[in-house]
């Protein structure tokens, strides 16, 4: 029987918004995203809201604006932060997760988004990450 132990950052440690997962050209047309909500779920978070942002603060996440979320609505996505599923994907792989019984990434459902909301997220990513030393 394997056991799933969830570890949460100290306090005391800074969240690193720095690096190759938070390079802007890492996002293009062909990357795909997942509703932070299922990235929960299928990391084995169940119902707890918002834990992978609580536990995994370096992830980048999109809060979608007003004409986002009316593209999200119309593609029935919920109107909730996006990841990267690479970045979420690279997570089940750690050790961490790697033998969680309750990880299920079927549940994950990726999408892709146009190329306008692309650029905002890449707007985004630069403006949350960490300024070189």
């Amino acid at each position: 029987m394997s056991i799933c132990v969830l570890r949460v950052k100290p306090k005391s440690e800074p969240i690193k918004k720095e690096g190759p997962k938070w390079d802007p050209s890492r996002l293009s047309d062909s990357s795909t995203f997942v509703l932070g909500s299922r990235a929960n779920k299928a990391l084995g978070m169940g119902g707890t809201r918002g834990r992978i942002y609580i536990k995994h603060a370096d992830l980048f996440k999109y809060a979608a604006d007003a004409k986002d979320k009316q593209w999200l609505a119309e593609r029935h996505h919920m109107r909730a932060y996006l990841l990267i599923e690479e970045d979420i994907q690279d997570l089940s792989r750690s050790d961490e997760y790697r033998d969680c019984p309750d990880v299920r990434m079927d549940e994950l459902k990726p999408f892709s988004v146009p190329q306008w909301m692309v650029e905002k997220m890449q707007r985004a990513m630069e403006a949350q990450r960490d300024a070189d030393p």
